[in-house]
């Protein structure tokens, strides 16, 4: 990469440039990751969080022939169908278990690229995000869409992969840097030209509680605040 090329991509137009480019081919996924995950055991993996348990367990071996991800993803599912309230179909139990934080072999991908980026740019301990451009074709066997997708799974314009290896390695050309000094802005981009945010992404009452995890002490400040003005409007002779 040249220098100017380099520059270009240390500013959030120039990130833009370089994704939009490539999503104009019009032949990838997009997977947004907060971190590159190069280190051991991930390896640049781009794997499903159920194969990620296995994988941190030193009494599995998961390059072992006889390891099969998807039959441990049954006995998973025998459990979890006694938790269901109604019957749904295997794909869309898997697809709730997935966006509520649970453990699947699913790998969310989306058609937006622009999904992908503001996953990319959260926040992880200043570490550098990427984004994952997947190519359909060398995937399509795996792809998987549900019939009756939940809220979340249409807000961020989700396609599973379920792949049976429980990753997918992909190609370095293939992987857009996103720099960690360049998440903030991102984000800030991102809401205010197209709307993305927190509040759009996880559109639920279990996204609110994921942002209540995050920014406890946001909800303090608000709360002081309404205390300051109530005992301001009361020195001041106001009243409701």
């Amino acid at each position: 990469m040249d220098k100017s090329n380099q520059n270009e991509s240390n500013t959030v137009d120039g990130i833009l440039r370089k994704i939009e480019k490539k999503a104009n081919t019009g032949i990838y996924l997009y997977r947004g990751e907060p971190q590159h995950y190069e280190k051991e055991p991930y390896l640049g993996k781009v794997s499903s969080n159920f194969y990620r348990e296995f994988l941190k367990d030193s009494d599995f071996d998961v390059e072992a022939e006889q390891f099969d991800i998807e039959e441990f993803q049954k006995t998973m599912l025998l459990a979890a169908n006694k938790f269901s309230r109604k019957p749904v179909s295997e794909l869309e139990h898997l697809a709730e278990i997935q966006h509520y934080g649970g453990k699947t072999n699913l790998i969310d991908f989306t058609t937006d690229f622009l999904i992908a980026l503001f996953m990319a740019s959260q926040e992880s301990c200043g570490r550098c995000g990427r984004i994952i451009f997947q190519k359909i074709e060398l995937v399509k066997p795996y792809i998987e869409v549900p019939h009756e997708p939940i809220n979340r799974v249409i807000a961020q314009k989700s396609v599973f992969v379920r792949h049976p290896d429980g990753f997918i390695q992909p190609n370095k050309d293939d992987v857009i840097n996103i720099p960690a000094d360049l998440k903030k802005p991102i984000r800030e981009h991102l809401e205010r030209c197209h709307d993305i945010s927190s509040e759009t992404v996880y559109n639920d009452t279990h996204g609110f509680i994921r942002h209540q995890r995050l920014y406890p002490e946001l909800y303090k400040a608000i709360y002081m605040g309404l205390i300051h003005k109530q005992q301001g409007d009361s020195e001041n002779g106001k009243s409701n």
